[in-house]
């Protein structure tokens, strides 16, 4: 059994991986990780910002190496077999590929609404509507 966890560092995506190890434990799944680095990284705001791309890059690389960190904070000494992944694309797109053949899709969700959400879209919500295997959402 396997559970593909998105984990991009954030508070939400660590509480969503705790309750990921619990259900992994009680079901003997391993946990496979994911951080998701967009690539290209020229979304609207990069564009409009007038940002480097390279520079956005390093970023993003910069945080998908404290997501594993924390990611493995988590997971050291709770009693479950996790790999950690980083992959590059659309995370939507990304994370439903890496979900094919697993068993649980888990994500959390920061819960953008109004401007951030137009800005930032909404991983969460592109997911519920586009996963076909099972989705744990958690808040």
């Amino acid at each position: 059994m396997k559970f593909v966890v998105a984990c991009d560092g954030s508070e939400p995506s660590l509480r969503a991986l705790r309750h990921a190890v619990k259900l992994a434990r009680a079901a003997g799944a391993q946990l496979d990780l994911i951080t998701v680095i967009e690539e290209p990284p020229v979304s609207p705001f990069v564009q409009w910002a007038g940002l480097d791309p390279g520079y956005v890059r390093g970023l993003l690389e910069r945080q998908a190496r404290e997501a594993r960190e924390a990611a493995l904070a988590v997971t050291e000494g709770a009693g479950v077999t996790a790999h950690f992944r980083t992959l590059r694309g659309r995370p939507v797109d990304v994370l439903l590929a890496a979900a094919q053949e697993a068993d649980l899709l888990v994500l959390g969700t920061h819960g953008y609404r109004g401007m951030d959400r137009v800005l930032l879209g909404s991983v969460a919500e592109s997911l519920l509507r586009r996963a076909q295997v099972p989705l744990l959402v958690v808040p």
